[in-house]
């Protein structure tokens, strides 16, 4: 049944403030029939409303412009601090709930509410306004009571005179009353306060039994001279019974106590009303504390001087960050988070952004880094001031990690995919070097046929290489190199060059026709990163590949925008995507391939473009295609290509140790490196070449990465032991992982070439180790 039927005054006033017609309707609607309304669209007419409707309550959203929820309630508290307010808001932060009950809001209804809720709220809060009038009516007539006393002294003392008896009983009766009052206003425990009270009142008037009470004992005999009842009831309703009852020792209870009785009966509703609200807020603290406590999240409070506040440290912070509360209060904040990141979020709240997040890694209190998504939103005090922030920390460390063993994952996939058409590719490669090699051996003296057939075994085994180190780039097993100057067009020709294999063998297994159009125009080139770029397009070719299940088209753009951006657009016909799928195509582990897509393809496209400062859009409807654009700035200043430094100086020889377990390889490259002037000694192995080398004996060791026994790792670490100058070359076939590029830092490896080499290269790379000693 509605609460508002028993409305305690048919005449009430209620004024409803919100900045939308629809909620505001809606309240005005719902109250009207048993309260005066009156509706106001912003905070600047509801103070005029206040003036002149002078409402008994204020029902407003905390969320308004010009003037918000928080700012009216404290302009309506200072009208009339009588005036109950009820907020409503879609929000309930805890900032949200604490800065309303700390500002003198009655309570707080989250959208959206029943009308059974928002009736049983104006019902209370009407309630306690007349409480509080009642209170206030109370104290003035105490007060007026006591002037009359005081008026009246002559009168009051010659009764005394007369009285003796009955002037001490006023005394004590007085007495009693201040200290009850004194108790009613110091405790707000409703059981302290009720044993409180009653105690004073045995004690002090000889009573044999006091109690409160929630029902009134069927046994008292209501008129019996030494037993009395008085009902505690204020404007809300019965709280309980004041039990006075002297049966024991026949004490009469004379009329004059009953009188004070009954006006304590009254102070005692105030008080006891009080002190329920008192609990209802202190139960709302306490549940508050237990959030805080609970939370997955640190929470922390920081004070205006950027300083740990210890009353808001809650465990998951003292998990983070391996500091008790104690420990961490009074810090420097920036002793957690780092400076710069905690300086612009601070700036940007100060500036009235409502919240401002960041990602970061610390190693506070930590045995590694520790990786942590950080949001910050200030906290202000009554008068709407700074007053410090509230830091939410998570740590996203295992997040991280799934998502980079995702991207392996996702990375092993797509070269899954073209491994076939990789091998597909090497196999003619090494039937032209195969059958060039065999028939130069039946025509050896054929000088012209012979000169034919190297050039076309060296062409197979360049392109070889040419495969392989696509292949090392896209599974990023070759160093990230700083950003260079790069060509679109030939990033989208070595993507296509690389897909080609998967791309034909789809057409062969399917039987479904598959066409690749390139319209590359004439562009500028771009900062970015090759291996990072062909991935981006590799990626988007695969995707339209498993797009297009029964054949279509594929096509490549690329285009000049007015020479400040470079457009490239990939546009295949396949199955397009519906308007949910296309939001969230980009989320990370979002996929529409079930269990055989990871969901994080896409979603490394997208920051691959972010960090290239570029921008990626995406046009598809279900049954017309899909096309993909992505935008780069054209880099600031052309990049050529670096200038060979080894070229531009004169060559010298050098003495060589060179180490390889594989005799073909060690063979071929002992003849590389005589043919251009070198002294070479070569082992057959890392415990050869260490039982070769001695200190001071070469000028670089060239050794390779993988072999068995020791391998390239170890032999450099034992030179390095016991000679700290000589230059140390790798090379590997195999590529490097991440951890490597650290390695070779630290080893003070001057570089690492990757097999097949060329003459010049591998002279080159020697050129340069001994122009750097």
């Amino acid at each position: 049944m509605s609460m508002a039927v028993t409305a305690v005054s048919p005449l009430a006033r209620v004024l409803v403030v919100d900045d939308e017609l629809g909620p505001r309707e809606s309240l005005r609607m719902l109250l009207k029939p048993h309260y005066q309304i009156q509706t106001a669209e912003n905070g600047r007419v509801a103070l005029d409303q206040l003036r002149r409707f002078q409402p008994d309550i204020v029902i407003m959203d905390i969320k308004m412009p010009e003037m918000d929820g928080l700012e009216l309630l404290r302009h309506v508290k200072r009208a009339d601090p009588a005036i109950e307010v009820v907020m409503i808001t879609a929000y309930a932060s805890l900032e949200t709930v604490k800065h309303a009950l700390t500002h003198g809001a009655f309570e707080y209804l989250i959208k959206p509410f029943s009308r059974a809720d928002l009736e049983d709220v104006v019902h209370r809060a009407l309630l306690r306004r007349q409480t509080e009038l009642g209170a206030r009516g109370q104290v003035a007539k105490l007060v007026e009571e006591m002037r009359q006393l005081s008026a009246n002294s002559g009168k009051l003392e010659e009764a005394a005179r007369r009285e003796a008896a009955e002037q001490s009983l006023r005394v004590t009766q007085l007495s009693i009353v201040r200290e009850i009052s004194r108790t009613i206003v110091e405790q707000l425990d409703p059981q302290r306060l009720a044993a409180s009270v009653t105690e004073q009142l045995r004690t002090a008037l000889g009573y044999d039994k006091v109690e409160i009470v929630p029902e009134p004992p069927q046994s008292a005999d209501k008129g019996t001279p030494t037993v009395m009842t008085c009902a505690i009831q204020d404007g809300g309703g019965l709280l309980g019974y004041l039990l006075i009852d002297n049966r024991p020792s026949r004490r009469v209870i004379d009329p004059r106590e009953r009188e004070l009785l009954e006006m304590l009966s009254e102070y005692l509703a105030i008080a006891l009303r009080n002190s329920r609200l008192y609990g209802e807020i202190t139960d709302t603290k306490r549940s508050l504390e237990q959030l805080i406590a609970s939370a997955g999240d640190a929470i922390i409070s920081v004070s205006p001087d950027d300083r740990i506040e210890g009353r808001i440290w809650n465990p998951a912070a003292e998990r983070i960050f391996g500091l008790t509360a104690e420990q961490a209060n009074g810090r420097p904040i920036t002793e957690l988070l780092p400076r710069g990141d905690y300086g612009e979020a601070k700036r940007q709240l100060a500036d009235g952004t409502d919240r401002h997040a960041f990602e970061t890694s610390v190693t506070v209190g930590q045995a590694r880094p520790v990786e942590l998504a950080v949001s910050l939103s200030a906290r202000h005090g009554r008068q709407g001031g700074l007053e410090g922030l509230i830091a939410i920390v998570r740590d996203i460390t295992a997040q991280r990690e799934i998502e980079t063993q995702h991207r392996r994952s996702e990375k092993l996939t797509a070269l899954g995919q073209l491994a076939g058409g990789i091998a597909h590719d090497f196999n003619n490669l090494l039937q032209a070097i195969l059958g060039y090699a065999q028939l130069m051996k039946q025509n050896p003296r054929d000088a012209e046929f012979v000169s034919r057939s190297l050039n076309i075994v060296e062409a197979a085994a360049v392109d070889g290489s040419e495969t392989v180190r696509r292949i090392q780039q896209f599974a990023r097993l070759r160093p990230d190199e700083p950003p260079v100057g790069v060509d679109l067009n030939q990033i989208v020709h070595d993507a296509v060059a690389l897909i080609r294999p998967r791309w034909e063998e789809k057409i062969a297994r399917d039987n479904r026709p598959l066409d690749l159009r390139l319209n590359l125009g004439t562009i500028e080139t771009i900062n970015g990163r090759p291996p990072a770029l062909i991935e981006v397009l590799t990626n988007l070719i695969l995707n339209a590949l498993d797009a297009m299940p029964d054949g279509g088209t594929l096509t490549i753009d690329t285009r000049s925008d007015f020479g400040r951006h470079i457009v490239l657009t990939v546009t295949d016909t396949g199955i397009g995507m519906p308007e949910p799928v296309r939001r969230r195509i980009f989320e990370p582990f979002f996929s529409t391939k079930g269990d055989s897509g990871s969901g994080l393809g896409l979603s490394m496209v997208y920051s691959i473009v972010r960090r290239h400062g570029g921008d990626i859009r995406i046009e598809s409807e279900p049954g017309r295609g899909a096309t993909f654009t992505l935008t780069f700035p054209v880099a600031s200043e052309p990049v050529g290509a670096a200038p060979d430094t080894a070229l531009r100086r004169a060559r010298r020889p050098a003495r060589v140790l060179l180490v390889d377990d594989d005799q073909k390889v060690l063979g071929t490259l002992t003849e590389q490196l005589r043919s251009v002037g070198h002294t070479v000694t070569a082992a057959a192995g890392g415990g050869a070449g260490l039982a070769a080398y001695a200190p001071g004996r070469f000028d670089v060791v060239l050794s390779n990465l993988g072999m068995a026994g020791i391998n390239g790792w170890e032999l450099a670490e034992r030179v390095r032991r016991v000679d700290s100058q000589t230059s140390i070359l790798l090379i590997t076939g195999w590529g490097l992982r991440e951890e490597d590029h650290g390695r070779l830092k630290s080893l003070r490896i001057r570089k690492c070439l990757f097999k097949p080499v060329r003459i010049n290269e591998l002279d080159a790379a020697i050129q340069d180790a001994l122009a750097a000693v």
